[in-house]
């Protein structure tokens, strides 16, 4: 579990420093955004380290939430206060979407796919 609890802490600090680096998206300017990107080398590199760092961690909670919910349902045992950690820490996308909205749905696709990727329904771990 505290694991876990590290994972969401990491994947929202994560996430926020990478809203926090990012060129501004409010009124979208294809060229303001990449001039920013290019000319700031160290805040894209930062801010894509971020990226890549906080979906990694939000995808190990998303996976715990796919996997609980089908031991659930194939009546396995399921660890019910990890789970509902991991449920709770979902929460934190709530707060990113209301500083940015669009780096946050990337966010968070990018953190749903991987972790229905790495779902592993195998009891032998």
């Amino acid at each position: 579990m505290w694991f876990h609890l590290f994972c969401i802490a990491v994947g929202f600090f994560a996430g926020y420093l990478m809203i926090h680096w990012m060129p501004p998206l409010t009124p979208f300017d294809f060229t303001r955004f990449t001039t920013e990107l290019i000319f700031n080398p160290l805040r894209t590199f930062l801010a894509l380290t971020c990226f890549f760092i906080g979906f990694l961690a939000n995808a190990v909670v998303i996976r715990t939430v796919i996997e609980g919910i089908v031991f659930c349902l194939r009546r396995k045992r399921v660890r019910w206060m990890e789970w509902f950690v991991c449920c709770g820490g979902m929460g934190s996308f709530y707060w990113l979407f209301q500083w940015e909205v669009r780096l946050t749905a990337l966010f968070f696709i990018f953190s749903l796919i991987y972790g229905m990727i790495s779902v592993n329904l195998d009891r032998s771990r």
